[in-house]
């Protein structure tokens, strides 16, 4: 492959353009005004500088609000179905779970999602409630998927993936919209978003939006869990305030609270439906130091969780409390024009509260340390270092449950250290060539059920179910190799990526684990352990081009093939869902069309994706009756007409091609017609 002339000065005026707007936008770059300025979105997420999403030292994809907005999406899962390599799993009009390259599961535990910085990944059950994500589809700025291990970039259990939620900068973006939605399932939402800003010293964004609908059919679920099913509803309130008091300082704060109700599929297989209210505070601010830029933040998320349970769970439908406390500090230092670092520390301190399923309260102070180095070898090459390490200290207090081997000591005694690496080599080949080599080394932390369940004998039948103080978090290492190409001719993107994986100390919860017993009574015991290991390997392609003309199309494929050597299923029965190997299509093809003309725009997206093994509960014990789930397409359609310069009209039809569509082993997804009216002030 040739050098183009010119691809060295071009990749050297980026990289000085990006470095000198970071300088006079010190806490806050105007990322819209650098995306527009090199028509390809930017990112600070991976460095703490400005960067081209080409140039970040891992693999992500940008979804603006254009994409957001054309998608027609109604929920944050929604967005992110038709992007390469993502997985998701739908159970009702609210409920999903979100992979990335495989490892998908019922409360997924391998991906991390952030909002502006602040972790919505909830440590109870170490699941994402989408639901509960307190921001308005209208003030995203855009949402940032990096795949791969980045534990050492972002922070712990970002072991599949990342999803970083970016939400407009109330100081410099002026959002004002008004949504209103209407459509089957008796499906009816509103949204509404409003920004005030004292010139570039001050600015406020507030948002509030709350939806109800009648959620599919049960199909065939148990008298139960038909019987707890409940219809959707959601509440939610979010604040974002940002101010200047001097130059080269910045403060903030962010305040959210939600309000939800929606069907979800647990780790037994059933089909429940939650209660959770929740909410959020967040203050912090960066100055400009002779050092570098020193940032200090700290948040609380509190949850407030009750369960109506399947038959599974009848007999531990309980409620339960969540407080994450989170302190971090980091500073971001420019040594000279080619070093960069950033160093930071991070304090947390989690507790869940459940006197039914725990017995008491289970929580861990975590102390966390990271480091990372940029270097721009040469301005087309650049290498990224990053390092973290996390300290966990297991506490509980409460009542362990007789004949689970542990008492108060083990809990109190127990932790661990963990390690994780990123490291990401990016060379600009030329102005039009992009190969990035990484490999990184990603840690899984255990949950708080995972510690500490306590379920004694005959509160679910005639066995104990208990946390493991002792489980050791799972560790992911993964190497990739990247590689884009810019295709002028076309208008479009090509983007291919090439990995191999390995998972070790995989975590399977209580429920999950195999039977033991437990002498001298042969007690019958279930506890969280750590079960083998997985595999693997796979890889991406993808087209996305727009031409001058107003039209925008996208065709891709992901492969994740993987492979199990764990202890999990070995009896006569089934007792997991954690089957790594069958659990997830193995093949996805994505592809769209899109058009603009006048007042008119059209996007139609399809999607089809090999079969795969997904569990239902068999009614005995924690018994699961494996389902296979027959390969699939699902075809998604908007078309919006601008009735002025403000006001848009639109209909979405999810799922056009067909009335019911098993996506799980849960009811089917039912085909939804939505309509909407925007404003945009």
């Amino acid at each position: 492959m040739s050098h183009r002339t010119g691809a060295i000065p071009l990749a050297a005026a980026i990289a000085w353009t990006l470095s000198g707007l970071a300088t006079a936008f010190a806490q806050s770059p105007d990322n819209g005004k650098l995306a527009d300025l090199f028509n390809e979105p930017v990112t600070t997420s991976a460095t703490g500088r400005p960067q081209l999403v080409s140039e970040a030292p891992a693999n992500m994809e940008i979804i603006t609000q254009d994409d957001i907005r054309r998608s027609g999406a109604t929920t944050i899962p929604d967005a992110l179905e038709f992007l390469t390599g993502v997985y998701v799993r739908r159970y009702g009009l609210l409920s999903a779970d979100v992979g990335i390259r495989g490892y998908d599961q019922p409360y997924n535990p391998r991906l991390l999602v952030l909002v502006n910085g602040r972790e919505v990944y909830e440590q109870a059950y170490g699941d994402v409630p989408w639901a509960e994500i307190p921001v308005q589809l209208e003030e995203i700025r855009q949402i940032e998927v990096i795949k791969g291990p980045n534990s050492a970039l972002y922070g712990f259990n970002a072991v599949s993936g990342v999803i970083n939620i970016i939400t407009y900068d109330p100081l410099t973006d002026r959002v004002n919209a008004a949504t209103i939605r209407g459509g089957t399932q008796h499906y009816l939402s509103g949204s509404a978003v409003g920004t005030g800003q004292i010139g570039d010293v001050a600015g406020v964004r507030l948002s509030a939006g709350g939806m109800r609908g009648s959620d599919f059919a049960p199909g065939q679920l148990s008298p139960i869990e038909a019987g707890v099913r409940q219809a959707p509803q959601t509440a939610t309130f979010n604040i974002d305030a940002k101010a200047r008091p001097a130059p080269g300082s910045e403060i903030y704060i962010e305040a959210s609270a939600a309000d939800t109700r929606y069907a979800e599929a647990s780790f037994t297989g059933d089909m429940d439906t939650t209660f959770r209210r929740t909410n959020s505070v967040r203050i912090g601010g960066s100055v400009d130091t002779g050092l570098g830029l020193l940032s200090l933040s700290a948040y609380r998320n509190e949850a407030l969780n009750s369960l109506d349970a399947g038959p599974a769970l009848v007999g531990i439908a309980d409620w339960f409390t969540q407080d994450i406390y989170v302190v971090q500090a980091s500073l971001l230092s420019k040594l000279s024009a080619d070093h960069t670092i950033r160093i930071g520390l991070e304090y947390r301190n989690n507790t869940l509260t459940a006197p039914g399923f725990l017995q008491g309260t289970v929580g861990y102070q975590v102390y966390a340390a990271s480091a990372m180095w940029n270097w721009q070898i040469t301005p087309a090459l650049s290498l990224t270092n990053a390092l973290r390490t996390d300290t966990l200290a297991l506490r509980y207090s409460g009542t362990p449950a007789a004949f689970s081997g542990f008492d108060l000591a083990d809990y109190n005694h127990a932790g661990f250290t963990a390690v994780s690496f990123n490291s990401g080599l990016v060379y600009e080949a030329t102005d039009q060539d992009t190969l990035r080599l990484m490999v990184a080394r990603g840690v899984q932390l255990p949950s708080l059920v995972e510690f500490g369940e306590q379920s004694p004998f005959g509160a679910l039948g005639p066995v104990v179910v208990a946390g493991n103080p002792g489980t050791r978090p799972a560790v992911v290492n993964n190497i990739e190799l990247d590689y884009d190409r810019a295709l002028p001719g076309w208008h479009a993107t090509l983007r291919s990526a090439l990995f191999a994986q390995r998972t070790d100390d995989i975590i399977s919860e209580p429920f999950s684990s195999n039977v033991q017993f437990v002498p001298p009574f042969g007690i019958p015991l279930v506890t969280t352990t750590n079960v083998g290991s997985s595999e693997a390997f796979g890889g991406e392609l993808g087209l996305r081009g727009q031409t001058p003309g107003g039209l925008r199309w996208s065709a891709s494929y992901a492969l994740a093939a993987t492979t199990n050597h764990t202890t999990l299923n070995t009896g006569p029965q089934a007792t997991s869902p954690i089957d790594y190997a069958m659990s997830a299509p193995r093949h996805i093809v994505t592809g769209g069309l899109g058009y603009n003309w006048e007042r008119v725009e059209l996007d139609v997206k399809a999607r089809w994706q090999s079969s795969y093994m997904d569990y239902r509960p068999t009614g005995v014990g924690f018994y699961l009756q494996p389902v296979t789930v027959q390969n699939y397409v699902t075809v998604n359609a908007r078309v919006a007409y601008k009735l002025t310069g403000q006001l848009t009209a639109a209909l979405t039809a999810q799922q056009l091609n067909t009335a019911r569509l098993y996506q799980t082993a849960a009811p089917p997804i039912e085909r939804r017609i939505i309509a909407s009216l925007t404003a945009r002030f």
